[in-house]
């Protein structure tokens, strides 16, 4: 009987090979099972960024000023008569490119960073992506109250469309998720991978409504030109959270609302199945 205990145990595969189709709905399942892991490791990651600092958490709040302070110093000695609003503009586009820049570079390196880790003990790998993400997800929601001074300064309050808030967050947290699960085994093999996407990461600030809005867009480009910067998918995110916290009226075409929140949903589920295929066969390059 031993004997055959013994063979059984043989017979199992540690890293079973997971069909394209199941891998959205096992990634979906291991959220739900590890739920108490993934909180232990966010609560661990906020300790590790901000314990030892003087200001704490209070860093969260004065980063994304003080680099909108600059960003706006720096806009306003270009541009002769920049909107009334725009300092919010600045600081809202600011935290949500961050938390994407940030989010999809946490996620294409979280098996190289966790590379100690895999090879000591086995775990379902895909919380080693969905921690960071919540991390700083958590993050951008409590630095976005560094936007209260500056709308009471501007005199701006929130009207029913604040909803668009959350969806922005999420639109970009999705984006961010999917698009860095599917290079994130590629980059266990190679990490030019991680290095190329923070020069895109960097390059996308400029090319993203960061430092300019939907409106001042529309006011320089016309037909074919809008619908090709339309094609950033992180237009409407930020383009949501800035009319969802100023109130004001939301001119986006629906066949480009359409586009970004289809090429969320796509890339999360193509991203989460990519890597559930691929990442029990790339540890071995860790």
């Amino acid at each position: 009987m031993g004997k055959g205990v013994t063979k059984d145990l043989e017979l199992v595969e540690p890293n079973p090979a997971v069909p394209i189709l199941a891998g959205p709905s096992r990634f979906i399942r291991t959220m739900l099972n590890e739920s108490y892991l993934i909180r232990n490791l966010v609560r661990r990651d906020l300790r590790a960024r901000y314990g030892r600092a003087y200001l704490g958490f209070g860093w969260i709040f004065l980063e994304p000023l003080l680099l909108s302070a600059v960003y706006y110093i720096l806009f306003a000695m270009i541009a002769d008569r920049p909107e009334p609003n725009y300092a919010l503009h600045v600081i809202i586009g600011v935290i949500i490119w961050g938390h994407f820049g940030k989010s999809l570079q946490a996620t294409i390196g979280c098996l190289t960073q966790g590379g100690s880790l895999i090879k000591q003990v086995y775990f379902p790998r895909e919380i080693l992506a969905i921690s960071p993400v919540l991390t700083q997800l958590l993050i951008s929601i409590i630095s976005l109250t560094a936007v209260i001074p500056v709308m009471w300064y501007l005199g701006v309050m929130p009207g029913s469309s604040i909803w668009m808030l959350p969806v922005a967050l999420v639109l970009a947290t999705m984006l961010a998720l999917g698009i860095g699960l599917i290079f994130a085994p590629l980059n266990a093999i190679s990490q030019d991978v991680s290095h190329l996407f923070r020069f895109i990461v960097r390059a996308g600030f400029f090319i993203s409504p960061v430092m300019w809005t939907y409106e001042m867009m529309l006011q320089r480009a016309s037909g074919g030109w809008v619908d090709l910067i339309m094609l950033n998918p992180m237009v409407v995110p930020i383009t949501y959270a800035r009319h969802g916290l100023d109130g004001t009226a939301l001119s986006l075409d629906l066949d480009h609302v359409l586009y970004s929140f289809g090429f969320a949903i796509l890339s999360l589920l193509i991203g989460m199945a990519v890597f559930k295929r691929w990442e029990a066969r790339v540890v071995k390059y860790l």
